[in-house]
């Protein structure tokens, strides 16, 4: 049998998590789901790395996703951290990976696509 994932969606777009948790599904054994960074943070403070994958977005309001991702980074996080937003300057996506995200994904994905990056990141 494959293995299934814990996944954790930080995303403001209530659609996003609708979609991902209809794609993911057949991958996943659970995912859960918070709403802005600040939620992730106290989430993932008393279990850092609960999950096996982090999909984490940029533009949330209370608290953004680079902040998130320090945050987390500071507790110790070692969770590999998708980041998967509309934001496309190449500046913004080379802040990102020089700060240490796995994978970085603009929206819109599809489905498979965004399938095939997290298999890619499990092994």
């Amino acid at each position: 049998m494959t293995k299934k994932f814990k996944i954790l969606c930080v995303d403001d777009s209530k659609s996003i998590h609708a979609f991902l948790e209809e794609c993911l599904t057949p991958i996943t054994e659970r995912i859960d789901h918070v709403y802005n960074g600040q939620e992730a943070v106290d989430k993932l403070k008393s279990n850092l790395n609960a999950f096996d994958v982090i999909i984490l977005d940029w533009e949330m309001p209370v608290m953004d996703g680079p902040t998130t991702f320090k945050e987390l980074k500071a507790l110790g996080l070692k969770t590999p951290v998708f980041m998967l937003t509309s934001k496309n300057n190449p500046s913004d996506i080379m802040q990102m990976i020089e700060a240490g995200v796995t994978e970085y994904m603009m929206k819109p994905f599809t489905a498979d696509i965004v399938i095939e990056k997290i298999q890619q990141i499990l092994g």
